[in-house]
C-alpha cells in the first residue's frame, strides 16, 4: 500500500514538472517573436556586411593632366590678369586606374605674365600661367598645379608706331649730320638718306616679336597638391 502511494506521488510530480516546462516555453514564445522581421521591400534581412562605394576620387601631387589650349593667346592682344581655358585631352586616372578627371573637363589658367620679345637680341618673350581651377562633371574645384609645358612661337609685328618713331629720330640725326658734313643742301639730303637707312635698321633690330600660343596647342599640367572630385 505504501509503495503504491509513493509511486503515485512520483508520477504526479513528473506530470506537474512537464506541464510547468510547457507553460514556460509557451510564455516565452508568446512574449517574444524570434522570427526575423521582414525588410521594407518584403524580403528578409541579411547578416552579411554592407559595402559602401566611395563617391570621391583623388589625384595625388605629381599627377599629370594632358590638355589642349582652347583659344589662341598672343602678347599683342592678350594681357596679364586674363583667364583662359585648357581642355583635358585624355582621362586622368588615379593609381588604381579609375578616371578622376575625364577628357573634356576644363582647366582655368590665369595669365600672370605676358610680354613680347622686345628686340632682336632678346631670345624669347615671357609667358607664365597660374592654374586656378578645374570643372569636372559640372562642378568647379580649386587646383594646386602648374603648367610645365606649352609650346609657343614668336611672331614679328613689323614696324609699329613705336618703331616708326625710332626711324624718324634716325632720319633727323642723319639730316643734321649731313648739314655739318656737307655744309650745303646736297649734303643735307645725302645725310638725310643715310640717316633714314640707319633708322630703319634700328627699327628692325628693336621690332617686337609677339609670343603666340595657338588654339589646340598641347598643355601639360602637373599637380602640386591632391585634387579630389566627386564621381557623381
Amino acid at each position: 500500500m505504501i509503495r503504491t502511494l509513493l509511486a503515485s506521488l512520483a508520477l504526479a510530480g513528473l506530470v506537474a514538472c512537464g506541464r510547468g516546462k510547457q507553460e514556460v516555453a509557451g510564455d516565452d514564445s508568446a512574449g517574444r517573436n524570434l522570427e526575423r522581421a521582414p525588410s521594407a521591400g518584403g524580403g528578409t534581412l541579411s547578416d552579411r556586411p554592407v559595402s559602401f562605394t566611395s563617391t570621391t576620387r583623388t589625384l595625388g601631387a605629381g599627377a599629370r593632366i594632358d590638355a589642349t589650349m582652347a583659344q589662341t593667346i598672343t602678347s599683342r592682344s592678350n594681357k596679364a590678369g586674363e583667364t583662359v581655358t585648357a581642355t583635358v585631352a585624355a582621362d586622368a586616372k588615379d593609381r588604381n586606374g579609375r578616371v578622376v578627371v575625364p577628357a573634356g573637363s576644363a582647366v582655368e589658367l590665369l595669365i600672370t605674365q605676358l610680354e613680347p620679345a622686345k628686340n632682336k637680341s632678346q631670345a624669347d618673350g615671357t609667358l607664365t600661367f597660374q592654374v586656378t581651377a578645374a570643372t569636372v562633371r559640372g562642378q568647379r574645384y580649386p587646383m594646386a598645379a602648374e603648367v610645365t609645358s606649352v609650346p609657343h612661337t614668336l611672331k614679328g609685328r613689323g614696324v609699329t608706331a613705336g618703331e616708326a618713331e625710332k626711324v624718324g629720330v634716325g632720319t633727323a640725326i642723319g639730316v643734321v649730320a649731313g648739314r655739318v658734313i656737307g655744309g650745303n643742301a646736297t649734303g643735307a639730303v645725302v645725310g638725310g638718306a643715310v640717316g633714314a637707312a640707319g633708322g630703319t635698321a634700328v627699327a628692325i633690330q628693336t621690332a617686337s616679336r609677339d609670343v603666340v600660343v595657338s588654339a589646340g596647342a598641347p598643355v601639360v599640367i602637373t599637380l602640386t597638391g591632391p585634387l579630389t572630385v566627386s564621381t557623381k
